[in-house]
């Protein structure tokens, strides 16, 4: 009875194998995480079946535990996000933090763009149509109204990294394309450093701006 005891007991802990299996997925998290485009649950499947000879009814539970060891060691949290095409993950720091969000795109004008278009839809009060988008930045200089290739980097690299959603509203001659914050922003920037970049720049207090300052503090 005893050694049945600890062998039901010994069961329940990671063998070897299994931990060597979380810390593969880990790693390969944080690898795929730099380029903020969202991970398939099937490619982390495959990954670690082919480096680890994982069978397939254990990835639940390896993912399980690979977030608990991102979250206890990187400070990552992993969430899913909406998709056609089976479960997709990205992964953000657990708190909000400037430092974090200044350090997500090594492109310079990439990141100031991302700053100036996350900053004009929270200050637009959720939304903005795409019309509206390329005359405000075009008005700001950090982009022509005829730099298609410009415009590329709002409607297919911010929104394939979910900082941006580009949505088409209404049919026909009277649609229109809307740009509203992607789920990536939603978890990963601080509202309250946007509205401070912009107290800043005007030589106001971010207190004046009534509504963005109390959705901040929500």
């Amino acid at each position: 009875m005893h050694n049945k005891r600890n062998k039901t007991i010994d069961n329940s802990e990671p063998s070897g194998n299994i931990e060597g299996t979380i810390h593969e997925c880990v790693h390969f998290i944080l690898c795929r995480e730099g380029s903020k485009i969202p991970i398939k649950r099937s490619e982390i499947k495959d990954h670690l079946n082919t480096t680890c000879q994982m069978p397939p009814s254990e990835i639940n539970g390896i993912i399980v535990q690979a977030e608990k060891l991102l979250k206890r060691i990187y400070g990552y949290k992993l969430v899913q996000i909406p998709s056609k095409t089976g479960i997709q993950y990205i992964a953000v720091l657990e708190e909000p933090c400037e430092e974090s969000f200044l350090s997500t795109t090594v492109d310079l004008h990439q990141r100031q763009l991302l700053i100036a278009v996350l900053t004009h839809i929270f200050m637009s009060g959720g939304s903005v149509k795409d019309g509206d988008m390329w005359t405000f930045l075009s008005e700001a200089g950090l982009l022509k109204e005829t730099d298609n290739a410009g415009k590329k980097i709002l409607t297919n690299l911010f929104t394939k990294q979910h900082y941006l959603t580009y949505t088409k509203v209404g049919e026909s001659e009277l649609a229109k394309h809307i740009f509203q914050w992607g789920q990536r922003a939603k978890e990963e920037v601080p509202k309250m450093f946007l509205l401070k970049k912009m107290a800043k720049a005007l030589d106001r207090e971010p207190s004046d701006w009534t509504e963005q300052y109390k959705d901040c503090s929500l």
